[in-house]
Parts: structure tokens; C-alpha cells; sequence
């Protein structure tokens, strides 16, 4: 490449000259610095631009000082959404002016200074495809913050720390136009070598992001000098494009006082970064973990450099360049029967049991084996409903298909992180169970652990595109799978609120991301159900609807009342009030019966919920539903 083509800028970045040629050198972490001089972890250091402007012009002076030739202003996460976030009654211009005029005084025309600024949502939200409204918001606060920094007196821009492609080229396209002919540098922050978080290659990522409008693109924080190295060694540097690599000072990990450090030291660093620049990396800096040692000690590398890499890094070619296969049976595991296509052919029958709060499994298993044979297609199992301890349904799912019985296993977004879901998931797809249905989850609060932790990582929506992505081969943070699962993918829809027409516009979002089929909460009303026949009849899923015999009257008031996302009918209340108590559950199995009778003229298939394990309850509604299927006494329908 032609050396410092960046010289021929209007506003050309203060460098240096070493004997590989010239380089800009971006300053170190501020925010992890800031620990390190006292500031409480936790602490928007953003802030700090209002409150203790003199502690942040001081961290400037460092690293001026060791020798940086770009100094970033203390903005990274200064805009709306991220200052809100932390409940911050912060002017968006005022802080970001302030954080331009502190690094200008401190550079004294000894360095540039770029404004920088962070994702909005991108350590916030997993899965591909921003909404619409959701791009929208990004780009005016984007726009928002890249107005301020300009105004202030900025030489360049940085967009860094974006883990995924999408959010990034939104925020180039917000930024561009407000930046005229001043320099954009865009850095990605990947989760694993080679691919962004949303599944692109690097390669086609930085392409994709000089067309938009970058001016130099590159890697920082996450991987690693190390892992930046790999990436580059895999991705290669192109003609005069220019690149930089601003790498955490190593891997975050806890010390042996629970302190939060970092693996590596300023040698092994700068070390990593001369090998990176001798690639034809040519924008060089540090981001979390590193001090203005760690400039100091690259600078000094950089100025006594070899022209020639000493040895590099083997990785394999990216997995997405390579043909996938599968297998006949799936590659390594024996593939499920789908829900969806089982209701092409028949109405499909769905039976939940739940998994037993004890160790003795017997009666789940007899009930199961009961109902296959009383013809129900798939036996289904909660995720520890409502917050209550349950023998795992993975586990369960797993006797289940030892016994030849399909399982359809629900995936709560309330007990894992991300790293325990995607690891729960591919275990689920080792194992061949396929039907899945994602759910929000109850509350911990509300089950028999009431202190544990509820994680939320993400929505339901959410998880609902991440496993699409896992059926495209793709990992939540990007990495590629070797082969896709087959999940088959269920939502759940709750009639019972007090906007019916925004549920039904939520599910048609759900289905948008990725859901396969829609399975109801249980309904205890004939007219509700008609109602939800015709507003999802042009969906284009299979829609299984939810029905659960009643034992008695306390169990009805107890669903009504107190369960989240029941509601009975004011008949079906009444008729089990006023039935004896030994004839009560009599009655809530009439109810039941009615209700099939409705579901299977207007859905494709139904939902069966087992109240107490009392399977034998369900087994007579599956056998009632299977013989009205026999006599044809509905209208056959097509998707509901």
C-alpha cells in the first residue's frame, strides 16, 4: 500500500515514522483507567466530563504523553439511549461539547482529536435484523451525537466497539453526512475470529463499510491482541484501504482478589501490535485494560521495528467460505419429526406435562406413554413454570425420544445467559429434538426461589431470531456451527389482555422473526377462540390453541386470578363454582370437550394442558379429539 495516504486529508491525523512507515497511534482505555485512578466501577464515566473535567484531562495528558498521536474524547457511550440507560437527566450536546473542549485543551496541538462514540444497542440486543423503527431511532440518536462532537471541533470521527455489521452501517450512514469531508474510522469488535457478531466475514464486513463511507475500518476491544492478529492474518489487508487494530490489553478475567484484570503485559502487547502493523495495519491503539504504558511501550516497538513478519498465526478459512453438509441423519444426531408438517397431514395434538419438583419421574412417563398411545403427536414440557424448580425437559425429552415419543420442549429466556442458552440449545440439537417453543418466562420472583436471579438476556423476540440463525449455521456471537440445527420454532400468544388487536400485531412480529408456529394460553371461551381464529387465519403458521381441564372450583379462581396470561370465562367460572366438589372435575372435562369441539373446526391442530399430572384427564380429550377428527364432524381449514 502507498504509505500515509491519510496525509492528503484536509485534516490529515497527527503520526509518527518508523522504519515500516508512518502510523497514527491512538491513545488507551479511559474508562478502565479511570478504575484504576479510583472511579467506582460501574460509573457512567461519561459524566465525568460535567463533574471531574480536570480527572479527565489529566488521563489525556498521559497518554499524550507516551505518546499517542489521536486522543479520543471521553464519549464513547454519551449518547441518548446509553445515557438514559443509566437514568442520566444529561444534555446529549452539553456533555459531548464538553468531552471535545477537555481533550482539546489537553492535546495542546500535540495530537488530533477524534470524537468517539459507541453502539446504542449493540451490547444491549442479540439477533439479527434491527426493526424498522428501531433503525430509525438509531439514526437520529447517532445523528444527535455526531452533530454535537462536530460543532465542538472535532478532527475525525470513531465509531468503535460495534459487534455487529448491521448497527454499524447504520450509524455510518447516520454520521456521514454530518461529517463533510472529515475522517471516519469504523472498528468492529467481533466475539469470534474472522466473522462478525451477526454472521458476516470480516472481509466482506470492512468492504461493505468503505462502500458506506469509512474511511479507515478495523478491530478493537473484545478479541484481543491476539485474536486481532488471527483476524487479520484470515481477512488480509487489500490495496491502499487503511486499517487499524485498537485491542483490549489482553482477555478479562478475575484475579485472586475478585478484582477485574487483564491476561497479557505491555511487552506480550506490543509485541502482538508489531506483528499486526507489519500485516499493513497502519492506525494502531489500545482499548480496555490498557494504561499509557502499553502506548508507550507500542510506540517504542513501532519506531524500532523489522519490515518482515516473524512467523504468523495459522487459522483455518472461515467456516461460512465452506460448504455446510448434513448428513442423512442429521451428522451427529437423529433428526425429530416436525409439529408443522405433522399439520399438513392431520390435526396435529399437543399434550403439556409438566416435569416433576421431585426426583421420581415414574407417573410423567406412564402419562406419556398413555397419551402416544391415546394418539397425541408430541408430549410438551414447561421450562420451570412460573419460577418453580422441575426435573430439566431437556432430560426428560431425551427418555421421551428413547421411548419413541416426540418431544417440543419450551425454552425460557428467564433462567440462562446468553452462553448457557446457545449451549442448552445445541445440546438440544445433538439430542434430535427439533421442536422448540421460546418464552419470556415467568418471574423468579414469583416461584418457590424468590432471591434468584430472573437473566433476561434477551426477549423471546429476540431469541426467536438467534435461533434462526442457528438453523443458518450461525452461533449467537457469530461463530459458525459446522452445520445448522433444525430447530423447529414455536411462540406463544396470550389472547388474554386488554388490546387484543396489538397481540395479534405482536405476533405477526414473532412470525416475522422466525417463528415456525404459534401456540396459545389456554382459552375458556368459544367466542374468544373464534376471534382468534380470524385475526391470525392469514398468519401463514399453524396456530395450536391452548385447553386445560379445570379440577375444581379453586383451581379455576386460582388460573383466573393469579396465574399471568389466564383468564377464564365468566361461564366456565360460574359452572365450576357451582359444581359439588367430587363432580368437579366432571365438569371441567365437559368444559374441555366443548372447547375441542370448536378448536378443531378452526385450527389445525390443538393444545392440551395436563393440570397436576392427572394425564388421564388429557388422555380422554385426546381420544375425544382424535374421534371427531375420525367422524370428520369439522370443517377442515387451512392455516389458522
Amino acid at each position: 500500500m502507498s504509505d500515509a495516504v491519510w496525509r492528503q486529508w484536509r485534516r490529515p491525523p497527527r503520526d509518527v515514522e518508523g522504519p515500516l512507515g508512518a502510523y497514527v497511534i491512538f491513545d488507551g482505555a479511559m474508562s478502565t483507567y479511570l478504575h484504576q485512578m479510583g472511579v467506582p466501577i460501574g460509573t457512567p464515566v461519561e459524566q465525568l466530563n460535567l463533574t471531574s473535567p480536570d480527572l479527565v484531562a489529566r488521563v489525556h495528558r498521559r497518554y499524550i504523553e507516551s505518546g499517542c498521536t489521536v486522543v479520543q474524547t471521553n464519549t464513547f457511550m454519551g449518547n441518548r439511549v446509553a445515557l438514559e440507560r443509566h437514568g442520566l437527566a444529561v444534555d446529549v450536546q452539553t456533555l459531548n461539547r464538553r468531552g471535545v473542549e477537555i481533550a482539546r485543551s489537553a492535546a495542546r496541538d500535540e495530537a488530533s482529536v477524534y470524537g468517539t462514540m459507541g453502539p446504542a444497542m449493540g451490547g444491549y440486543r442479540y439477533g439479527a435484523l434491527l426493526q424498522d423503527e428501531e433503525r430509525d431511532m438509531l439514526a437520529r440518536v447517532y445523528a444527535e451525537q455526531a452533530e454535537a462532537l462536530v460543532s465542538a471541533g472535532i478532527d475525525g470521527l470513531l465509531l468503535e466497539t460495534f459487534p455487529d455489521l448491521e448497527e454499524a452501517l447504520v450509524a455510518v450512514a447516520a454520521v456521514r453526512p454530518i461529517l463533510g469531508d472529515l475522517p471516519l474510522v469504523v472498528n468492529l469488535s467481533p466475539e469470534e475470529i474472522g466473522v462478525t457478531r451477526d454472521g458476516v466475514p470480516l472481509g466482506e464486513a470492512f468492504r461493505r463499510l468503505q462502500a458506506a463511507g469509512a474511511d479507515v475500518v478495523g478491530l478493537n476491544c473484545r478479541l484481543g491482541p491476539y485474536g486481532i492478529l488471527r483476524s487479520y492474518e484470515q481477512a488480509g489487508v487489500q490495496g491502499d484501504a487503511l486499517y487499524a487494530a485498537v485491542p483490549n490489553a489482553g482477555i478479562l478475567q478475575r484475579s485472586e482478589g475478585d478484582e477485574i484484570a487483564y491476561t497479557g503485559d505491555t511487552a506480550d502487547f506490543s509485541r502482538l501490535m508489531l506483528r499486526i502493523a507489519q500485516l499493513g495495519v497502519r492506525w494502531l491503539g489500545g482499548c480496555c485494560g490498557t494504561t499509557p504504558e502499553y502506548i508507550r511501550t507500542l510506540r517504542d516497538a513501532l519506531m524500532r521495528a523489522d519490515r518482515e513478519p516473524h512467523g504468523s498465526v495459522q487459522v483455518e478459512p472461515h467456516a461460512a467460505s465452506r460448504p455446510m453438509a448434513v448428513t442423512a441423519d442429521g451428522g451427529t444426531y437423529h433428526d425429530g419429526i416436525s409439529v408443522v408438517e405433522i399439520a399438513k397431514e392431520k390435526k396435529a395434538i399437543v399434550v403439556e406435562l409438566d416435569p416433576p419438583k421431585h426426583l421420581s419421574i415414574a407417573r410423567f412417563l406412564e402419562g406419556a406413554e398413555a397419551l402416544a398411545r391415546a394418539g397425541a403427536d408430541l408430549i410438551t414440557m414447561a421450562d420451570n413454570s412460573l419460577g418453580s424448580v422441575r426435573v430439566s425437559n431437556m432430560a426428560l425429552a431425551s427418555l421421551l425420544k428413547q421411548r419413541g415419543i416426540e418431544p417440543l420442549v419450551h425454552v425460557t429466556c428467564r433462567d440462562r445467559n446468553l452462553i448457557g442458552q446457545q449451549s442448552h440449545l445445541m445440546g438440544l440439537a445433538v439430542l434430535g429434538i427439533r421442536n422448540v417453543l421460546l418464552v419470556t418466562g415467568d418471574p423468579s420472583r414469583y416461584g418457590e426461589l424468590p432471591g434468584a436471579t430472573s437473566v433476561y438476556d434477551v426477549s423471546s423476540m429476540d431469541l426467536t431470531k438467534m435461533v434462526r440463525r442457528l438453523n443458518e449455521g450461525i452461533g449467537f456471537s457469530g461463530q459458525p456451527l459446522k452445520q445448522p440445527s433444525r430447530f423447529v420454532i414455536g411462540t406463544a400468544f396470550n389472547p388474554h389482555v386488554h388490546n387484543f388487536r396489538k397481540a395479534v400485531e405482536r405476533l405477526r412480529r414473532k412470525v416475522e422473526a422466525g417463528a415456525d408456529f404459534v401456540m396459545t394460553q389456554p382459552v375458556f371461551d368459544p367466542e374468544l377462540m373464534t376471534a382468534i381464529a380470524e385475526a391470525t387465519r392469514d398468519l401463514g403458521v399453524p396456530v395450536f390453541v391452548g385447553i386445560m381441564p379445570l379440577t375444581s372450583a379453586r383451581n379455576a379462581e386460582f388460573l383466573h386470578h393469579q396465574v399471568p396470561g389466564i383468564r377464564l370465562s365468566e361461564q366456565a367460572l360460574r359452572r365450576m363454582q357451582e359444581a359439588a366438589p367430587e363432580e368437579a372435575p366432571a365438569v371441567g372435562e365437559a368444559i374441555a370437550r366443548e372447547l375441542v369441539e370448536v378448536a378443531i373446526r378452526h385450527f389445525p391442530g390443538i393444545y392440551l394442558v395436563t393440570p397436576f399430572l392427572r394425564y388421564e384427564m388429557t388422555v380422554r380429550l385426546t381420544e375425544y379429539a382424535r374421534s371427531l377428527e375420525a367422524a370428520r364432524v369439522f370443517r377442515p381449514r387451512g392455516l389458522a
